[in-house]
């Protein structure tokens, strides 16, 4: 399943931004649950964090923003 910018909520593109700059602890479970299920983010031992496909995402649209 791909995920583009405009599938997400303001506030699963929020955590996504968070995560991008290190760890988000006030992270819901919800919110990471989802964020998992859709691919963008992994368990890890310290909690819950943005993965590769995550990070593409986010730097794909800051950077298009950018040249806009």
């Amino acid at each position: 399943m791909t995920v583009i910018w405009d599938d997400l909520t303001e506030e699963e593109r929020t955590a996504l931004k968070r995560m991008n700059r290190g760890p988000y602890p006030s992270l819901s479970k919800a919110l990471a649950e989802r964020l998992v299920f859709l691919g963008l983010a992994e368990e890890r031992p310290g909690g819950t964090g943005i993965n590769r496909a995550g990070r593409d995402l986010v730097i794909r649209t800051l950077l298009g923003a950018r040249s806009d």
